[in-house]
């Protein structure tokens, strides 16, 4: 999976998000930034990328994923 391809992804959810991937293949460290994270935990925070991410988590295209999510 490609950077872009996960920039993507979140921002079809996250239209403001600042998203930077970090990784190759399969295995990334994204950091999020996002004004819709703000009174979210920071369970609540993963969830909503995690879920945005779903599909290519169980395709295979992503397969270890670490999220840093952030408040702007």
């Amino acid at each position: 999976m490609t950077d872009q391809e996960i920039i993507s992804l979140i921002r079809q959810g996250l239209p403001d998000a600042d998203v930077i991937p970090e990784g190759e293949g399969c295995s990334f460290k994204i950091t999020v930034t996002s004004g819709a994270f703000e009174d979210k935990s920071l369970i609540e925070q993963h969830r909503m990328v995690n879920a945005l991410l779903a599909d290519a988590i169980k395709s295979g295209a992503l397969h270890a994923v670490t999220l840093d999510t952030r408040c702007p």
